[in-house]
């Protein structure tokens, strides 16, 4: 339930992201305000909540920290970089090619040998994913750069994951989450001292920052520092491609656009995936 929706809820980053983007901010500014408005609400959880924070620093927060300043910024710039110059549709299509890559690190760096159930659900995910992402899937006049972000992503992705699980374990939620936001949050101060950092300029971009900080930041990594104590790394991957289907949902209901017959049937591939491997799971 708390990769369910920790993944449903930033479905709705991309769109608010793009809206931002349009008043003028860049990925680097977005990413910084959004980690360090999520620190604000996730640091007094962490202290409320953690047996002790310096001991737990010592055990996993470093590992969080370092794998959340390197691999965590580079796979979230990539993603954010990709969505920017490219129809959101397509970078998130690819995206979820990610659970794959996932099953594929836990088999053969970790020898968690994947079981049927979790073998059939990818399949059904990748599925579902082609078929959603299939009326918008064009390589016409995109941009080299932000395609090759977009590749980059659910490889980098998947690796940040398999790292970052092994250590959630050892922490408590709250705290695993302050220390993985706190190393993308400083990764991120880093890069708009470089490049500059820009401000969403009226209090519609304000409004968006404020709602993707908690929603689309504070609860989803808070999910995903929690999952790990119930989840595997794949069986964490495989549960929040619901992002899929909420940011499909979003762009129908929001955005105006169209819902094909194919994308239908593409969501409900993904939704079967995860509910399969769900109760296939439960009788092994």
């Amino acid at each position: 339930m708390a990769a369910a929706t920790g993944s449903t809820m930033v479905g709705s980053v991309p769109m608010l992201a793009m809206g931002l983007y349009g008043r003028g901010m860049d990925p680097q500014s977005v990413l910084f305000w959004r980690y360090w408005l999520a620190l604000s609400i996730l640091v007094p959880l962490a202290v409320a909540t953690s047996p002790g924070l310096s001991a737990e620093w010592r055990s996993a927060g470093r590992g969080l920290f370092i794998n959340g300043i390197t691999l965590g910024v580079l796979q979230t710039f990539t993603y954010f970089r990709a969505i920017q110059t490219m129809p959101s549709s397509i970078v998130v299509t690819i995206f979820f090619t990610y659970p794959l890559f996932t099953v594929l690190i836990d088999h053969f760096a970790f020898g968690r040998k994947a079981r049927l159930p979790t073998v059939l659900a990818v399949l059904l995910i990748l599925i579902g994913v082609a078929l959603t992402g299939w009326p918008h899937l064009t390589l016409h006049e995109i941009e080299p750069v932000g395609l090759a972000c977009a590749i980059l992503t659910p490889l980098i992705f998947s690796v940040y994951i398999a790292i970052a699980f092994r250590f959630t374990r050892q922490s408590s939620p709250f705290a695993g989450a302050t220390f993985i936001y706190l190393g993308l949050g400083c990764g991120f101060t880093l890069i708009v001292l470089a490049l500059g950092l820009k401000m969403p300029g009226d209090w519609g971009g304000w409004a968006r920052l404020v709602v993707i900080a908690p929603v689309g930041g504070a609860l989803q990594v808070s999910s995903f520092a929690y999952a790990p104590h119930c989840l595997s790394a794949s069986g964490y991957s495989i549960i929040v491609s619901l992002e899929l289907v909420t940011v499909t949902i979003l762009g129908v209901a929001v955005l105006g656009e169209d819902l094909t017959t194919v994308q239908s049937l593409g969501i409900i591939f993904v939704i079967v995936g995860i509910i399969v491997e769900r109760l296939l799971r439960r009788k092994d």
